[in-house]
């Protein structure tokens, strides 16, 4: 189904799913975090890195629909690109941001 074709209720479903993705992906991070397990790089993949960042308003809560960090580390920002089935729709469909987040406001282990 294209994207354009989706209802408005649909998504919000998927916008919901998102961000409860990454909630468990964040849930998940944390977990491991706090036990001081040392991960190989295969399972820091598995838990990945997506960002954790709000965005403003409308709606709330807001997440950035980003997926794992595509900068070059440090401050320099994400330039993952993403549909954002959550923000305002001003009669073109979702639009598509980048997330522009540094490193450190996405997940790490």
């Amino acid at each position: 189904m294209n994207r354009n074709d989706r209802t408005k209720a649909q998504n919000r479903t998927l916008a919901e799913v998102g961000a409860l993705l990454i909630e468990a992906r964040r849930k998940a991070a944390d977990l491991v975090r706090s036990s001081g397990a040392d991960l190989s790089p295969e399972e820091r993949d598995w838990v990945g890195r997506p960002c954790l960042a709000e965005l403003d308003p409308p709606p709330t809560p807001h997440f950035c629909g980003c997926g794992d960090y595509g900068g070059s580390g440090g401050e320099e920002p994400c330039l993952n690109t993403w549909t954002d089935f959550t923000g305002p729709d001003f009669g073109t469909g979702s639009p598509t941001r980048t997330c522009e987040h540094t490193e450190s406001e996405h997940a790490q282990i």
